[in-house]
Formats: structure tokens, sequence, C-alpha cells
């Protein structure tokens, strides 16, 4: 049954009090630049209540509603229109029409995506995909695929490019601050304008997940225990104080010290110990065999300060430097340096003319905006207030993309999944396992709950992934499997398999708890639901509690999984004394123990790889947690701009982007 609800922007529009400015001669030359403006806001209000009244009907991008979504209906009522405050101007009409522009194309996604009020879509609707008709086909002269590429990270900017210039780029949030001991350092909430400050040791290659030299010229080890860290020559803070051995191992101790509150201590408590070899080179010893050792300076270590200009600003009490936090001048040694930050509005960064790579950046001024409603910053970047914009919101990505766009974007390895608890019934029984996830439609759940914009690939690592293994294949649709594995389940159980599963209360995740549960009783599995607040289901996972329930682990390298799989099992489903804290579902087996210790302990990354996809396939046949969607985040960019890339953590690393 089609839906008509293109009359609700007529009754909003009367609601508000509005009727467009007359079009006859005398009555345009009657009509003032503030009537202009008044009517564009009302126009601006009039389409979001329409996209509020969308959102609520079909239940996306609720979080965005004010007052949230009642039977279906936004709580708040009509948006009313904002009043003009200032000198109106014509500028002010015009940004005013880019934005009328840019909701209208949200609204004309959302009744393709959901067949509604189609006949009003300019052109109408693809009919393969539901999606508007693209625009003409435009050149995209960026010269760069948007991941971070081993190749151009070794070499100066010398390609030609032009200079100058200042980039606007929309965050998905507002920064933690500026000192790296006290921000965690993720590519949304601060990480990306971290290295941007500061540069980094190494950064990760997106398409070979290994380390690329930044600041160090290269890390080594014989044994993956001891290694031997080499910093580049001639690398200053631009307090004019050298990056040097001496300021490494102040910072790892630094990040070590309890009164600092390191977000990163976990990770600089893996250094047993660090030695000064000489000017440029460091000793570290590791507290156990760990190949995956040195991506801590590729992320959690990464950023190296200033001990001169920290300790300058230091408090005499406690010897602590909290200006670093909000005003970080002379500390970082990366492409751009400190000019300003309005907390919540903007930050901005200069050009760092001694920075050590000849020629870079190219840029004059970065400044960062942190924008939190994934709406507004897409519209913001679709109008032209930003040229370039971090994004994990589904539609945003897909409409980006659609629209032939720019775009560089990851998959997290792993993901969201519906843990299941190893340690009890019904769940302690493989068969019960492999019956719940073969009952999955997981492309009508991604349809449902995602309007298709979701990846529901059935592996364990994603394709593209370098750790991917093709040959281990995830639990797919299937009824028939699902109906033989339930038999079998049963018959261990000595009954029938009943089981409730937790759930968050939010509408997204009754959504798809609802889904599962239908699909599962459709193959004559009992399941039930029960919703609660994000604190209680967490307590009854952490206290073995929960017989399922949803979860998400988002995985860059594989060795993250240790903390979560490792079991020290002496056979299948049996724990052992010493299971990782992480490992709440209690998934214990010998093969997964061998393959997560190979992949840690191996000095090559064939030997890794080989440990690795030991693990994913005894994964795959073992169904210890129910794998589903894998989240997509990145970055979209305008056609002016060049030489985005970003690492496998999803930091952009800025000394090698252009305007042209």
């Amino acid at each position: 049954m089609r839906l008509r609800l293109v009359g609700l922007l007529v009754a909003v529009l009367l609601l508000a009090g509005l009727a467009a400015p007359a079009s006859n001669g005398a009555a345009a030359q009657e009509t003032t630049v503030l009537e202009e403006i008044n009517f564009r806001n009302g126009l601006v209000a009039a389409q979001e209540s329409l996209l509020n009244t969308y959102r609520c009907l079909f239940n996306i991008d609720v979080g965005v509603v004010p007052g949230g979504c009642v039977d279906g209906q936004p709580a708040g009522g009509p948006i009313q229109p904002d009043e003009f405050v200032g000198v109106p101007t014509a500028s002010e009409v015009e940004v005013r029409d880019r934005l009328v522009a840019a909701q209208e194309s949200l609204l004309n996604t959302y009744r393709c995506l959901f067949n509604v009020d189609t006949e009003i879509v300019p052109d109408g609707c693809r009919v393969d995909d539901g999606e508007p008709p693209e625009e003409a086909e435009r050149s995209v002269p960026t010269g760069s695929t948007g991941h971070l590429n081993g190749a151009i990270i070794t070499t100066e900017c010398n390609d030609g490019r032009p200079r100058g210039g200042t980039l606007t780029i929309g965050m998905f949030g507002e920064t933690f601050g500026w000192d790296p001991t006290l921000n965690h350092g993720s590519a949304p909430l601060g990480g990306t304008q971290l290295t941007a400050l500061y540069d980094a040791l190494f950064y990760l290659d997106q398409t070979t997940g290994q380390l690329v030299p930044g600041l160090a010229e290269s890390i080594a080890t014989d044994d993956n225990r001891v290694y031997t860290l080499k910093l580049r020559e001639g690398i200053n803070f631009t307090d004019g104080t050298p990056l040097d051995a001496d300021a490494f191992i102040w910072n790892v101790e630094h990040h070590q010290r309890s009164e600092v509150g390191s977000e990163s201590r976990y990770a600089a408590d893996r250094i047993a110990a660090v030695n000064k070899v000489d000017d440029l080179t460091v000793e570290l010893t590791s507290y156990s065999v760990n190949a995956t050792f040195p991506q801590i300076f590729a992320h959690h270590l990464a950023w190296m300060m200033s001990p001169t200009a920290y300790q300058g600003g230091q408090d005499f009490q406690t010897g602590l430097n909290d200006r670093i936090n909000s005003r970080p001048v002379g500390v970082g040694a990366g492409p751009f340096m400190f000019e300003s930050w309005e907390r919540d509005n903007r930050a901005v960064l200069v050009r760092n003319p001694g920075y050590f790579r000849g020629g870079c950046p190219y840029l004059d001024k970065v400044v960062f905006m942190p924008i939190i409603d994934p709406i507004q910053r897409y519209n913001a970047f679709r109008v032209g207030d930003l040229d370039i914009a971090y994004d994990r919101h589904p539609v945003n990505l897909q409409d980006a993309k659609q629209r032939g766009i720019n775009t560089a974007t990851r998959v997290d390895n792993h993901g969201g999944s519906w843990m299941l608890n190893g340690s009890k019934e019904p769940f302690n029984i493989r068969a019960c396992r492999v019956a719940a996830a073969h009952a999955i439609d997981y492309d009508t759940v991604n349809d449902i709950v995602y309007d298709g914009t979701r990846t529901y690939e059935r592996s364990l690592m994603a394709p593209g992934s370098p750790w991917h293994d093709p040959g281990a294949a995830l639990p797919d649709y299937d009824p028939f499997a699902a109906a033989a594995a339930l038999r079998q389940c049963e018959a261990e159980l000595g009954g029938p398999l009943e089981f409730e599963t937790l759930c968050t209360t939010g509408p997204e995740n009754v959504l798809i708890t609802g889904t599962l549960v239908a699909m599962w009783n459709a193959v004559g599995i009992k399941a039930t639901a029960n919703c609660v607040d994000v604190g209680e289901l967490v307590t009854a996972v952490f206290s073995g509690d929960a017989v399922a329930n949803p979860w998400a682990l988002p995985v860059d390298d594989p060795d993250e999984m240790y903390e979560v799989y490792f079991g020290d099992s002496p056979s299948d489903g049996n724990c052992g004394n010493i299971v990782s804290i992480r490992n709440w579902s209690k998934s214990c087996f010998p093969e997964f123990d061998q393959g997560l210790t190979q992949g840690r302990r191996g000095l090559t990354f064939e030997e890794r790889y080989e440990g690795y996809s030991r693990f994913q396939r005894k994964f795959a046949e073992e169904v210890p947690v129910i794998i589903m969607d894998k989240p997509e985040a990145g970055y979209y960019w305008a056609d002016e701009v060049s030489g985005v890339f970003m690492s496998v953590t999803g930091l952009l690393l800025l000394a090698f982007t252009a305007r042209g």
C-alpha cells in the first residue's frame, strides 16, 4: 500500500502561518529582504517538520527528532521557524536557499527509500534500488583513493599541487582536548586533530594493515619481546627543542604516571622497560611476546609532546600542566600549530613552517567544526560550508556515494553481534547456536532495520581486510539447515529450544530484536525479548546472567580479539583457569587459544595470518556469537580537495591534503 504524506508539508506551512511571497511586480517590489529571509526560515522549519514525520513513521534517525517519537509521530509537534536576528542581506537569503535545496534532497532520498510521495521527486526514483536518479557524471580531480598508501607517506610534498588556502572539516563531535594523555585519540573525537598538531610516530596503512614510518624511522625486533625504535633525525617540536630519545622516554613515563590519569595508560603499561641506546634510539621491552606491540605507537602512544613546553607550565604542587589540554602552544611536532579553540564551535590550526617533510603541509590553515547532528553535518557539507566531513550515518554515506561525491570509508572487522552465553543452556550446545544463526535472514534484517544501508557480510573479518579468510564463511540464512540443527539441539537438550534475549530500550534495538525473535519463532525456536536499560543489560552480561544479548566489538587488528575469545581451554566448550577478562560469552575452545596465540606471537604476517585463519575457521564452525552488521564510517570531501588519506583507525593525514 502506497503512502501519501505530501499534504503534511502544506499543513505545516499553514500551521506556521506562512505564505509564499507574491509574484506580481508591484508586490515583489514591496517584499523586503527580511520577509524573504523569514519566508525561507519558515520553509526550512516546514521541511524539518516533514523530515521528522518521516523519521518517526519509518523509525529512522529518530535520535535527531526533538523530544523523540510518540506513537509514530514527533513528540514536539511541528518545528517553529527561527526568528531572524541581525542585519538582513542578500547573502542571508542565499544561505537559506542552499539549505532548502539540501533539505529537499534529503526529503527526496527518504521518499524514494520508503516509497512515499514519489510523484514529487524530480525525475522520479530509480527502479532498481529506490534511490533518486544520479546527477550528471563529474570529474573528480583528487588523485587519491582516500585510503592511506605507504608510498605517499614516505615522500615529500613536491608533486605540484596548489599551496595555501583553508580547509574546513566537520567532525562527529568535539575533541576531548589537545593533551594526548587525556584524549583517547579516536578518529571522530580528536585523533585527527592530535595527528595534525603532533603528527604520529607511525601510521597504519589502510590496505595492508602494516606500519608506515612517521616521526619514527623504524621499529624492529627479533623475538616480539624486545624492540628497537629509531626516531628520525632533525625533528624539532615547535618550541625548538628536539624530538629525541630523552623526549620519547619522558612521554612514555608520563603516560605511566598514575597522577596523570592517562587515557592510554593501559597501552603504556605494556612496556616493561624503556632504555636509551643513543640520542635517536630506544630499546623497549614488552611484558609479553606480542607481534602487535608496535601498533601502540600508531595509536595510543603515537603523539609525542615536548617535555620542555609541558614542564614550562607545570603546577608546582601537582606537576601537571592543565593548560596543554586547552592551549597546546609549542608542544607538538606536526604539520600544523595551534592558533585558537572555541569549545563546541571551532578549532583553528595554522601551517608549521618547520615541519620536517619538505613542502608539507600544502594548506595554510585547517578549521575543525564539531557538528553532532549527522543530518546537519551532511547538509553543511552539501551547501559548501564544509570541505571534508566525517560520517558513520548509513543514509548519509549512501546518498554521498549515490551522488558521486568523493568518499573513503572503512568497515569494522567483527562488528555488531548477538552474544550467546556458552556457559549455560541452551547455548552451551553447539547445535543450538547453529540453529539460531541459520534462522536469521540477514538481508531482511538489514532492510527492515537499516533500509539496506548496513554491511551484513557473513564473515568475521571484513572482506578487504588483509586478515579476511574467504574460506571461513559464517552460517547464513538457511531455514532447512536451521531445522536440522534444531532437531539435534532439542535432542541434546531433551526438550524444546527456549530462551529469553535481552535488548536495550532504544527504538532501533527494539526493532532489530523483535525482528530476530520473529525469525527464530518462525523455525520453531521459542524466543522472547526483555528490553532493559543499557546499564541493566551490561550488568547482566558482566555477571554471566544474560543468555543472549546484542553487543558490539569493532576490531582493527585481530589481536584485539585475544582479550575477548581466549579461554585457556582444556577442551571444546570448557574454560580454563586463565580466561581473558572480556570473554563474557565464555567462548572457550583450544583451537581459539592456539590460533590467537600464534597470531599474537608470529614474527611474520604469514605466521600471524595462519593463526588467525585457524581462529576464523573454528569460529565459523562453533558460532560462539552470531555476527550481525559491520558498521561503515569514513569521510566525504569536495572536488576541490585532493590528497585525502585515512589510516586504518580512521585518522586523516592532513599534511598531504591540498585545495586543488
